[in-house]
């Protein structure tokens, strides 16, 4: 266990490193470090400096501050980038933040003002990059939906990588913020990123532009403590990720339909591995509109499926999290799992919803908290699970439409 003086050390060196400018010749923490230092959610008070900073512009102006490994684009509060083509980092240990790190409406925008992007920021690929302390509008509402990578490309072929302290809105693709295996594939996965205290959504809308708020597939990696609102395709999907601890974010459908609270539901990319994936400590609220599958698990809750289709996804443990509010359908819902533990969950939820469309001529089971298939749900599952019907339990139920 870390002594105190070393806490404080680590600590001090943090800040000295993400407030001094490129210039001043001081070689910033490694994200990595502080990837792995307990106490990394602590923020510093945000308060001006005196540092140099970038006025208002676009992403040329960033993009000019970026030149070589270590350089950090350093941005004036209040002020605002409109972007014609994505911010993009092209170095290890690039950093992109506001001066100051204001932790609310002082942090600078990166609004995409033209038709032809989807995407705000490029960081894939590059080892300890870090964003923190920003707000990133996709802009969906005046420019539309449009298909393309995320509002954020995070991960790649990288290790270290931080993203902390964003607000993240109305991507116009299908993803706020996506952290990709490893790009391109199959190179080296992703690999210890850091995702925490952001702010995301709303994502998303009806009509089949559904948007995630976090899509993560970098191994051994953290995503804790943040807030998604009003997305609508999945608050958070792991795509495996297998080691990475996803815990204490709060996932909450206010106004808009959310297909899926948090995902273990995708076979790709590592054929059905989550081993040592954790998704502990979250909460998931559909007080204010309607989450289709609060907690999905297994490839089939998501879809119909051939008979003898084999995809098993295996490995993962999901502990401690809770359901809440009143217009939750299905709860924690499991087919097409193996060496699978769901133990210590929490059902504060009302659930609601009749199925009427059928998978191979079965209508799934009436939404209920703990539900599984126990023919395809191999683990340690805890006592409440009642065996259910549940293959294309996401779209069982034809009303509301996601979105509405």
């Amino acid at each position: 266990m870390r002594t105190k003086t070393l806490f404080i050390c680590l600590l001090c060196l943090s800040l000295l490193g993400a407030c001094l400018p490129a210039s001043a010749g001081v070689t910033p923490t490694s994200v990595a470090e502080t990837a792995t230092v307990e106490t990394s959610t602590v923020t510093p008070a945000p308060t001006d400096t005196k540092e140099p900073c970038i006025p208002s512009g676009s992403q040329e102006q960033i993009n000019a501050a970026l030149l070589g490994p270590g350089s950090a684009a350093i941005l004036c509060q209040g002020a605002v980038f409109e972007l014609t083509a994505p911010v993009v980092i092209n170095a290890e240990g690039q950093q992109i933040y506001t001066r100051g790190l204001p932790t609310d409406e002082r942090r600078a925008i990166l609004r995409i003002v033209s038709p032809d992007l989807s995407t705000a920021i490029i960081m894939r690929d590059y080892d300890n990059a870090m964003l923190s302390h920003l707000i990133v509008d996709g802009n969906r509402p005046a420019l539309g939906h449009r298909g393309g990578d995320p509002l954020i490309y995070a991960g790649g072929s990288s290790s270290g990588q931080a993203i902390r302290n964003l607000k993240i809105i109305e991507p116009r693709s299908w993803s706020a913020l996506h952290l990709i295996q490893g790009h391109p594939s199959p190179a080296p996965p992703c690999s210890n990123a850091l995702v925490e205290n952001n702010e995301i959504g709303p994502a998303g809308s009806s009509n089949e532009t559904w948007a995630d708020g976090i899509s993560l597939a970098c191994t051994n990696s953290t995503l804790r403590n943040n807030l998604i609102v009003d997305a609508t395709d999945g608050g958070i999907v792991v795509f495996g990720a297998p080691g990475s601890v996803i815990e204490g974010n709060t996932i909450r459908a206010e106004t808009r339909t959310l297909l899926g609270g948090i995902n273990l539901v995708d076979y790709d990319p590592y054929e059905g591995n989550y081993s040592g994936t954790v998704v502990k400590n979250n909460v998931i609220d559909a007080s204010g509109a309607v989450i289709r599958i609060g907690l999905g698990m297994g490839i089939r809750v998501w879809g119909c499926w051939p008979t003898g289709t084999e995809k098993t996804l295996y490995g993962a443990t999901v502990i401690d999290n809770i359901l809440r509010g009143s217009k939750m359908q299905y709860g924690f819902a499991v087919d097409g799992v193996r060496d699978w533990t769901v133990t210590g969950n929490l059902d504060e939820a009302s659930h609601s919803g009749a199925p009427s469309v059928d998978c191979g001529g079965v209508v799934a089971s009436v939404p209920a908290g703990f539900q599984f298939n126990p023919s395809r749900a191999q683990g340690n599952f805890q006592p409440e699970f009642q065996p259910a019907r549940l293959e294309l339990a996401l779209w069982a139920i034809v009303s509301p439409r996601p979105g509405e």
